[in-house]
């Protein structure tokens, strides 16, 4: 009889704790998904800002080369072609932050932050060196 009892206090302890231990792990799910969620957000929110300074900058050299008509220098259209390229790159980065599963976040966000400082140091670049040539920049 003791046995007995012995075993339907291990069996019953046993059902406790691997109830505890599921219980925590769905709400590890829950706050993992919770973080993709807040980082998927930060990211795409500061994509979006660097597209739009970078949308800011490609106006303003394509109204100066078209002002300048073809006294135009080299280094503007340059400068306007890499920020042109450095935008599409901002816009698939996007796409790739907005569909991506909880099972790939790792990888696109990682990737994405490579591109998005790349990109932001090359924008700040042309921008100091276009300030240090043209004044009113």
């Amino acid at each position: 009889m003791f046995n007995k009892f012995i075993n339907i206090t291990t069996t019953v302890l046993f059902l406790l704790v691997a109830s505890l231990l599921f219980i925590q792990c769905g709400d590890r799910d829950r706050e993992t998904s919770s973080n993709f969620e807040e980082e998927r957000e930060e990211l795409v929110s500061n994509l979006e800002d660097l597209r739009d300074d970078l949308d800011d900058r490609i106006d303003d050299l394509n109204s100066r080369i078209e002002e300048a008509g073809d006294d135009a220098s080299d280094e503007l259209e340059e400068a306007r072609d890499e920020l042109t390229d450095d935008r599409s790159d901002v816009e698939r980065a996007l796409d790739d932050v907005r569909d991506a599963s909880e099972d790939t976040w790792d990888s696109v966000k990682s990737e994405t932050e490579n591109l998005y400082d790349d990109v932001s140091s090359r924008f700040n670049d042309w921008t100091n060196r276009l300030q240090d040539r043209y004044d009113d920049l």
